[in-house]
């Protein structure tokens, strides 16, 4: 029966193998291994070191430039030279429209333009003979001024004539769709056969050769962010860039309270990496003392990470508390101190004590 002044409490079985192992500590912490023979291992002091730490986001990867290519003029499509996923140099033809009626408007054009350069001509010498007679009154100066008006209207019919020239030539080059940069075709929006008007969609890409990454800062690190540091990027192909161009805006995403963080990859002169895929971006921290130890040096039951701590000619269990895993070592957060020593291998002297944890 229960004492009354300490009322009987049920725990759970976690909670019973959780205080079970609690209460078995200080035996394990207190007494050194049965066999004071040393044991063969290596031994690692413990040294605490400034470590920089970093702080990673998701970045989406995509082109600084993108864009759509629509039609300028009216017709049908008569070739199409490209599809979707199509990577095309500058300059390259992508669609061609009929060019039936911009062609004849370009004829028109140039036949406008070799009559009014005729009429020029012809205002020109009838101006040129007038100013002859009025020299010596012949005609009156009337009649001077009406043929340097008609020859002030031939230049201007010449300049509208070459400005029409000018746009049938534009007309007819809207028939031949050219690839602005190169890039990446990502959409086509025509078929070949349909009829196009001026503003209709055609293709969809972006340019290759400029990318970046984009990723979410959250405020409490926009300090941390100078012009001159270096972020990390960790690309889809394993591949690891520091990054030093980058631009942080001016404003912040009122429901999750970040910031939109920019950062250019060096430039590519074939595609390298997708737009649309997922990388790594990483800010770099203050740095901050850090204690780590190799994993081979942890001990794993269940709940309790614990290292062989060297005393003496023999070891001791000490459990520890861990932080973050860094490519291969292991933050303690408390357990040790700076010149401790520890074995490297517990695995080894535990199995050489028959595989308890204790004696």
């Amino acid at each position: 029966m229960p004492h009354a002044r300490y009322p009987a409490c049920r725990l759970p079985p976690l909670g019973r193998s959780l205080l079970f192992a609690l209460l078995l500590q200080p035996i394990a912490y207190a007494e050194p291994l049965a066999d004071t023979t040393p044991v063969a291992a290596e031994v690692l002091t413990i040294r605490q070191s400034q470590h920089t730490d970093w702080f990673e986001m998701e970045a989406r990867i995509e082109p600084v430039d993108q864009g759509s290519v629509a039609a300028q003029t009216a017709g049908r499509v008569s070739q199409i030279t490209v599809d979707v996923n199509d990577v095309v140099p500058a300059g390259q033809l992508l669609i061609e429209i009929t060019n039936t009626s911009q062609s004849a408007g370009l004829d028109q054009a140039k036949a406008a333009l070799q009559a009014a350069e005729s009429q020029q001509r012809d205002a020109e010498r009838q101006l040129a003979r007038m100013s002859a007679l009025v020299a010596k009154g012949t005609i009156s100066r009337r009649e001077y001024d009406s043929a340097k008006t008609q020859s002030d209207a031939a230049i201007s019919a010449v300049d509208q004539a070459k400005a029409a020239l000018v746009q049938a030539k534009e007309n007819l080059g809207y028939t031949r769709i050219l690839a602005p940069y190169a890039g990446v075709v990502s959409g086509r929006h025509v078929a070949l056969g349909e009829t196009v008007s001026p503003g209709q969609l055609l293709l969809t890409g972006y340019a290759f050769e400029k990318m970046r990454l984009v990723a979410e800062l959250p405020a409490r690190f926009v300090n941390q962010l100078q012009p001159q540091t270096q972020l990390r990027a960790t690309l889809p192909d394993g591949q690891s860039l520091l990054l030093s161009q980058h631009q942080l805006f001016q404003f912040s995403d009122p429901n999750s309270h970040t910031f939109t963080l920019r950062a250019l990859l060096p430039p590519q002169d074939k595609p390298l990496w997708h737009a649309g895929g997922w990388a790594k971006l990483a800010l770099p921290l203050p740095p901050r003392p850090m204690i780590q130890i190799p994993e081979t040096a942890l001990l794993r039951q269940s709940e309790l990470s614990a290292v062989y701590l060297k005393q003496g000619e023999g070891y001791v269990l000490r459990q520890v508390r861990l932080g973050r895993h860094l490519d291969g070592q292991v933050e303690v957060l408390a357990g040790l101190q700076d010149g401790e020593k520890i074995a490297t291998d517990a695995y080894r002297i535990l199995n050489q004590q028959g595989g308890h944890y204790a004696p």
